[in-house]
């Protein structure tokens, strides 16, 4: 079995409970509340700068100049297309982008761009593309898990958002990841790597439920 097989399999049961989170499937019927789906998108700026952050660190990392120009090529993605396709989302929400930089990161966000940028600070190259793995892989599950509630949903901007990831470009972007996280896979222990993923997973949870509770610091 790869490793990526395994990793997924360590976490299935929290990645059901994702599928069936409320802010996803009212997001695919075209139901969720609009300042539910703004807040997830004022949150999802600081969460973008810390995947680009841990894609640099692997190629600073890294010997392999393959792994370099791999990471460096999701790094760039990530603060030009990905950036790209954000600003046209904040357009048609209303937001702007100077506005968003200055709002501070809710709990859930703040803990889990720190949980990537530590592991990929004081672990591997590997153990950093484990921890960023859950956020690609689960998007493109819950996109095939839930794609036939589109049928209902009328919504524009949502529809919009959702075609990213029922994209041929998004499949091959994830699964572009999930084929160098196999070949990296050498001599690390998997309990080590597993217990990264899973973290990553929960936080996955957390952060479709910090948007849907409009989460906030308990204390200023």
């Amino acid at each position: 079995m790869r490793l990526t097989e395994e990793l997924k399999k360590s976490s299935i049961n929290i990645w059901e409970k994702i599928y069936r989170h409320p802010f996803v499937v009212e997001l695919y019927r075209g139901v969720l509340p609009i300042d539910k789906f703004k807040f997830y998108v004022i949150q999802d700026y600081n969460f973008l700068i810390g995947m680009t952050k841990a894609f640099s660190l692997v190629a600073a990392k890294s010997r392999d100049y393959e792994l370099i120009r791999e990471a460096l090529t999701l790094a760039y993605g990530d603060v030009t297309i990905e950036m790209e396709n954000y600003i046209k989302l904040l357009d048609k929400l209303g937001l702007k982008l100077e506005d968003i930089i200055k709002t501070e990161p809710s709990p859930t966000n703040y803990a889990y761009v720190n949980h990537v940028l530590v592991t990929c600070s004081l672990g591997s190259p590997l153990e950093c593309l484990v921890s960023t793995l859950p956020c690609f892989w689960t998007y493109l599950e819950i996109a095939e898990h839930n794609k036939g509630l589109v049928k209902e949903n009328k919504n524009k901007i949502y529809l919009d958002w959702i075609n990213t990831y029922l994209s041929k470009e998004y499949r091959e972007l994830t699964m572009k990841l999930i084929d160098i996280v196999d070949r990296m896979w050498k001599n690390e222990e998997i309990d080590v790597l597993k217990r990264i993923f899973i973290i990553s997973s929960r936080y996955e949870y957390l952060f479709w439920d910090m948007a849907y509770n409009l989460e906030n610091w308990m204390i200023k």
